[in-house]
């Protein structure tokens, strides 16, 4: 099976900006700004459309419950990866998402853990990613006036190539001037803690049940394309973005091409700065910055050509 592009489903939240429009001729001139961009995601609530080869039209996990084995392997339908572009005007509400049990037992959903890779962000952006306490009297007092955000923020300063992991149970934002791509694992349960006064409904007693006062983000920094610390200038260069349980996302930096295997796993591809080609013995895609592309589990060798950084992301299995 070729590797497989898709239609994305669009988000207009009052945050976004519109970085999302410009990156991909996008009218930029409608009443609501394109806030989020669900590129790759087989949950119901935002399942994409395929939209090349002969399965072009399907629902994502149509295709799946048809071609499982082809597409994601011996993997549970529940363990598609989600690709998510998302551009923050405003900073966005507080929240928190369910870990697995938590998820199955409160809304029959999956766990929801994430990571933001940084496409550009504003001088002086910032992020919320934890809690500057862990009393949970003072975070309920907070949430009863909507001063979590003021309050018991933990900020933490990104810039173009950071990488941020965001375990499902902490407290997180994207702020304000970001341009970001998720990846996150299945599920898609957020509870919401505080909207900066913008009135939307909070979930606060959900998320009181799921928050972990003591979990942090963490962050790793790549820079812009061919940076790196260690003074390694030989490309194709592979490193590790995040790994948990449910996805791992290396940063790759390419020169001319890069193969690998998928040994019986889809990937998924992100171009996230330059262009390039995916090409399995089955076909080729091409991606633009910003697009994604499923390389399916039964593909065989594949190769990425072209001058580009991008994001392979996978189940670690």
């Amino acid at each position: 099976m070729e590797p497989l592009k898709f239609s994305p489903t669009y988000v207009h939240p009052i945050w976004a900006g519109d970085a999302i429009a410009k990156a991909r001729g996008l009218p930029t001139d409608t009443e609501h700004n394109y806030g989020e961009a669900f590129d790759v995601s087989a949950h119901p609530d935002v399942c994409v459309t395929i939209a090349n080869g002969p399965l072009a039209g399907m629902h994502l996990d149509d295709a799946i419950s048809a071609h499982h084995d082809d597409i994601i392997g011996t993997l549970p339908d529940h363990d598609v990866i989600q690709i998510t572009f998302m551009d923050a005007r405003e900073t966005l509400s507080i929240q928190v998402h369910p870990n697995e049990e938590q998820a199955q037992r409160l809304d029959g959903d999956h766990e929801k853990t994430e990571s933001w890779y940084i496409l550009h962000a504003e001088p002086g952006a910032t992020l919320i990613g934890g809690s500057t306490t862990t009393d949970l009297d003072a975070l309920r007092a907070a949430a009863a006036d909507d001063s979590i955000g003021e309050r018991f923020g933990k900020r933490i300063a990104v810039s173009e190539g950071d990488f941020v992991f965001v375990p499902a149970g902490t407290m997180h934002a994207l702020g304000a001037g970001i341009f970001a791509v998720e990846v996150g694992s299945f599920g898609n349960r957020t509870y919401r803690m505080c909207d900066w006064g913008r009135g939307r409904e909070l979930h606060v007693d959900k998320a009181f049940e799921v928050v972990n006062t003591e979990s942090t983000a963490t962050v790793r920094h790549f820079g812009s394309y061919g940076h790196d610390e260690a003074g390694d200038a030989a490309l194709p260069r592979i490193r590790e973005g995040v790994r948990c349980g449910l996805f791992v996302s290396n940063v790759i930096d390419i020169d001319k091409d890069y193969e690998t295997e998928p040994d019986g796993v889809y990937h998924i591809i992100t171009c996230v700065q330059g262009s390039c080609t995916v090409e399995s013995p089955e076909g080729a895609v091409g991606l633009a910055c910003t697009e994604s592309a499923l390389v399916p589990a039964s593909a065989g060798r594949y190769t990425v050509r072209g001058t580009c950084r991008v994001l392979q992301s996978y189940h670690p299995r």
